[in-house]
């Protein structure tokens, strides 16, 4: 059995903003993460907050069949894992301002998560994971991130 791993990317906020930017400004991480984990899934989740329209909208222009659900604050959409939601994810996750486009990504398999990413690309979940797997993950995130298994 593997250890659970969670993982933040060290962050910082321009003046007047929330959104959280890794320190170096820098999403390297995040395409062999994805390249890593899209394989061991068979269906994506992705998050937005509601009043993240246009990534909304560009999310509903790929033209799959996906579920979308929504509350007063969040929209979810999820779908089987087909080509060009995975090129979405992997060629297309900045926006026009460089920053990270969805709150939250999860990568399941047979209805269990085996990547999750939150906060817009800084705070990691991996359940289960083997030797190989930290690995990977050592050797992709910044060297000063926060890694804690259990």
């Amino acid at each position: 059995m593997g250890k659970n791993l969670v993982f933040h990317i060290p962050t910082y906020t321009k003046i007047n903003s929330t959104f959280p930017k890794p320190r170096n400004d820098n999403y390297d991480y995040w395409v062999p993460l994805i390249n890593y984990y899209l394989p061991k899934s068979d269906t994506i989740e992705i998050h937005c907050w509601n009043e993240e329209i246009e990534i909304i909208r560009e999310i509903k222009c790929l033209n799959i069949n996906m579920l979308e659900m929504q509350d007063e604050k969040i929209t979810i959409f999820k779908a089987k894992k087909i080509c060009t939601l995975s090129d979405y994810l992997l060629n297309k996750n900045l926006d026009q301002n460089d920053n990270f486009k969805w709150f939250t990504v999860n990568l399941i398999y047979d209805g269990v998560t085996v990547f999750h990413l939150g906060h817009w690309g800084t705070e990691f979940f991996v359940p289960n994971a083997k030797e190989r797997d930290i690995l990977l993950i050592k050797n992709v995130i910044p060297p000063e991130s926060n890694l804690h298994k259990y």
